[in-house]
This record gives C-alpha cells, structure tokens and sequence, in this order.
C-alpha cells in the first residue's frame, strides 16, 4: 500500500523559556544543552558550540498527552493511563495483569499477536506513538510519529544564550522552625533559562494507523476508524507548533512566538521537508518535490505559513495566514490524500 505521509517543520523565537531541565547541581537547575555542528563561514570551517535546546523526548511527551484529548474529545478509545499523561503504554507486566490482557510466554506467539492488537484497538496513543511490552516475547510497536530535538537554527546561532535566574522562596513565619529555613526564612534557588530562534522538525505516517505489524501486517480497524484516528493525530500537531509543550509553564511560561512554518503531504513515498535552519527552507523544501515525484511516482502537496521577514514562499506553494489555517489545510490534505489510498472499504 502507497504511504500517506504528513512532514512538518518550523521556526520560532522562544524568549525566557525552560522548557527542558536537565539536572540540578544543588540550588542550581540547568537548562538541557547539547553540542551542534555547523559551518562557519568566518573561518570556513565547521565549528561546534553547546546550545540550549529541546529534547524530542520532551516534544513527543506533550504530542500524546494532546493526542489523548483529541482522540477522547472525538470519542476514539484512549487507555487509561494515556488519559491522564502516564504514558507507561503497558510497558510493566502490572498493567497487563491490571488490565485482564493476555501475556504470553515463551513459544506463544499467537497470543503476542492476539496482545498487539488488542493494544492497537484500545489505545489511540499507543496505535500512533507505539509500546513496548517486555514479556517472553516482546510485544513492540514502532511509533508512527517522529520528531526530533528543538534546536537553534543555523543562521541565528548568535541569538542563542543561557542564563540563570535567582529566585528566592521566602517565609518569615519560619524562620528557625525548620531544616528548610533555618535562620534567614529564605530558600536560594537558580533556574538557567534560555532564548533562541528554534527549529524543529516531526513527521507521521498515516497509513500505518490501526495496522499491526510485528506479527504480520494486517488492519485491526475499519476504514472509518483509521479516518478518525488519523485526524485526531494531524490536529494534535497543532499543539507543537503554537508551543503548548515543554516543562516549568507555570511559572516559566514563555514568550512564544511562531515566524514560519512548512508542510508536505506525500502520497506514495515518505516526503521530509526541508529543517528551518534558514528562512529559504520552504522554497527549498518546494525546489525538492518535482524531482522527488518523479523520482518515486508520488504526488506531493506543500504548505505554508510565514510572518518572518525573508521567508520566499513560491507560487505553488499553498499559504496560510494563521497557524490555524495551517494545520486545517494539512489536515483536510492528509485526510483526501488517506481516503483515497483506503479507497471506498
């Protein structure tokens, strides 16, 4: 079966954020950083420089609790746990147990691919973003969402930077009553924060929704179901993109804002668009899928949204004037383009 493959990435000025700590040495909470890699052109060769950044980790967590909701809102089944952001995913034999699920041992194979489905038609989240199971033979489902780091881009590598924050918690009533606050009444504390011009890339393949695969490739939902779920998959990108991730909100809630952003729906082959580490990604992202089709005979819609000055966007390019608008033309694409490889059922 031809794939339906929906690539998005974007771009944008994220001021005061700690969306991703990493650890914390005493009072002092750091910001996740990581080494990158680009070329500089003043000394002509490639450099590395630590950069704040964003793990896909932290990306995929929030990607699936949103998932959780838009698949509940829509009436799909969503477990339990995925309902309330636990995303164990029955990774620990206790939630099979729980559950009443089949757990097979060793040599019953038929009762894993009996496991693999049951999970597969009880759990939206776990049908697109995947589980491991750790039984005698392991029940795995490889994700059908992929994102990676949030990372600065290229050409604004100076524009990003790392800086603690004091803070002081602090309870006169206290003051000699307790280890916490011992004579002063006040408690010490440093939250490194970051700013930078991020990017950030995901993709989902659709046609794999409601589909087992370990044991043997099959459809375990109807043709209607898989619609439904993979609508529910395309709106939950929405929520990474305005940037309704990350950790520490409620208090480090931070100064967001979207410049642009790119689209593909590819029918036939999987189609990557291009990362946002310059504002021509979106035409050359379009500079790609001619050749692309006529590479692999699939057929390729691009979208776009762009408020950052420099930022071409071609012709034959679709734009759209909100983020809002973004995601519902993809969204109305990857459900054409799904319908049609699904074809009447």
């Amino acid at each position: 079966m031809r794939k339906v493959w929906v690539s998005l990435a974007w771009r944008a000025l994220v001021n005061v954020e700690a969306l991703n700590m990493a650890e914390s040495v005493g009072n002092y909470v750091k910001h996740r950083r990581a080494p990158l890699a680009f070329y500089d052109e003043a000394s002509g060769c490639y450099v590395v420089k630590y950069v704040p950044v964003v793990s896909g980790e932290s990306l995929a967590h929030a990607y699936q609790v949103w998932l959780a909701e838009e698949a509940s809102n829509a009436g799909l089944s969503v477990c339990g746990l995925c309902r309330k952001g636990e995303l164990v995913k029955h990774g620990a034999r206790v939630v099979l147990q729980d559950e009443k699920l089949p757990t097979p041992g060793r040599g019953e194979v038929d009762k894993a691919a009996q496991l693999e489905e049951l999970l597969i038609k009880n759990c939206v989240v776990e049908d697109v973003c995947g589980f491991l199971v750790p039984t005698d033979i392991p029940v795995k489902r490889t994700s059908l969402f992929y994102v990676g780091y949030m990372v600065p881009a290229h050409d604004s590598l100076r524009a990003a930077v790392m800086d603690p924050q004091f803070h002081v918690r602090h309870a006169p009533s206290l003051i000699g009553k307790g280890e916490e606050f011992p004579e002063t009444g006040q408690a010490l504390y440093y939250v490194e924060v970051a700013s930078a011009v991020y990017t950030a890339s995901a993709a989902l393949d659709l046609t794999g929704i409601g589909r087992a695969s370990t044991f043997g490739v099959r459809d375990v939902v109807g043709r209607d179901e898989k619609l439904k779920r993979a609508e529910a998959a395309v709106k939950s990108l929405y929520y990474l993109l305005v940037g309704m991730f990350g950790a520490k909100r409620t208090r480090f809630m931070p100064n967001y804002k979207l410049l642009s952003a790119v689209a593909a729906v590819s029918k036939g082959a999987p189609f990557n668009v291009n990362p946002g580490h310059s504002r021509s990604f979106v035409k050359e992202t379009f500079e790609r899928v001619g050749k692309f089709a006529e590479l692999t005979g699939s057929s390729v819609e691009v979208f776009a949204y762009a408020r950052e000055e420099g930022v071409e966007v071609p012709g034959e390019v679709k734009p759209a004037g909100s983020p809002e608008e973004f995601v519902k033309m993809v969204l109305e694409s990857s459900k054409k383009a799904l319908g049609e490889v699904l074809g009447s059922g």
